[in-house]
């Protein structure tokens, strides 16, 4: 087992997870398809201009329509072949560190967007090294969605256990236990499809969850 992820690990399983399904399959994400998820993959990596609108809440519908412009004009297995290959000669995401900062966590989601959402909801086999990003990212993505969070949060990971991570103050804790890809997973807004434990009274789960940021 590798001792370091490396984002082409996850870009090949998402493109496997992808290549399993019928273009019409239902994902995690809410209102696309398989077919629409490979769109925005590609739109992402290939079109900074186009996919500016992920970032930019006022350039969201010019993304959205360039979104359906892909996805009507390109296959699906075409899409499949293109992400395979990786980004564009122009991408910056070709630029040294950006792809494996930018995208392992990304393409992990998706891939996970893609099984669960044809049903799925096994996890995957676990691999050290991309729990161990996982728990990393993990513990800064819950600093920064979690900040307005009333209650305090803890990260708990299974295997190997390690310090908790806690997030905020207050008398009131809800804590998320399980794998960090699973936590992870959770802190993205894929509660229902995330194997993980979450434990505290439902009125500060519930605190939790409508202060959380949306991603």
């Amino acid at each position: 087992m590798s001792q370091h992820q490396r984002p082409s690990d996850q870009r090949t399983a998402l493109c496997d997870a992808l290549a399993a399904v019928a273009p019409t399959a239902p994902t995690l994400c809410e209102g696309w398809t398989a077919h629409h998820l490979a769109a925005h993959v590609w739109v992402r990596e290939n079109e900074p201009v186009g996919a500016a609108g992920i970032a930019v809440p006022a350039l969201a519908r010019r993304t959205a329509e360039r979104l359906e412009e892909v996805r009507s004009q390109r296959a699906y297995t075409d899409l499949i072949d293109a992400i395979r290959r990786g980004p564009g000669g122009l991408s910056p995401f070709r630029l040294p560190g950006v792809e494996a900062a930018a995208n392992t966590v990304e393409f992990f989601v998706h891939c996970e967007d893609v099984r669960r959402g044809a049903g799925d909801l096994t996890p995957r086999p676990r691999d050290a090294a991309l729990e161990n990003f996982a728990w990393r990212r993990a513990a800064t993505l819950a600093r920064l969605l979690l900040r307005r969070s009333p209650v305090a949060v803890w990260l708990e990971r299974d295997l190997p256990p390690g310090e908790p991570v806690r997030i905020g103050r207050g008398p009131d804790i809800v804590t998320l236990s399980g794998p960090p890809s699973e936590i992870l997973l959770y802190l993205f807004g894929r509660r229902s499809a995330a194997n993980l434990e979450v434990f505290g009274e439902p009125a500060a789960v519930a605190a939790m969850t409508r202060a959380a940021t949306p991603v």
